[in-house]
């Protein structure tokens, strides 16, 4: 017996299937890591463009929700983590009023 899943002929026939294998081999966890990831990426990005953070902390919300949504359609992503991007989304919106209510 290996000491890693390793996939048989049945779970490589398309890439479909082999997205499935390594989402259950690494305890559904592959595609929230690279949602988390990709958050992240559009984050660092936005804010070097010279957005404000909180503007960037929106854009990067809004392209994991529907990268989220896409996957919780395809199965690949539980529905709780498209909940939980919708409250980022919710949170960065408040932050923008906030910013904007300010001041000096």
């Amino acid at each position: 017996m290996a000491a890693f899943p390793t996939p048989t002929v049945n779970e490589t026939g398309d890439l479909l299937e082999i997205f499935q294998f390594v989402n259950r081999a690494t305890g559904e966890l592959f595609f929230p890591v690279m949602l988390l990831t990709i958050w992240l990426i559009a984050f660092i990005g936005a804010v070097a463009e010279g957005r404000p953070a909180s503007r960037a902390f929106i854009f990067s919300s809004f392209v994991s929700t529907v990268l989220g949504v896409l996957l919780a359609i395809m199965g690949f992503l539980s529905i709780t983590y498209v909940y939980f991007l919708i409250l980022l989304i919710a949170f960065g919106i408040f932050w923008i009023r906030l910013e904007g209510s300010r001041t000096f």
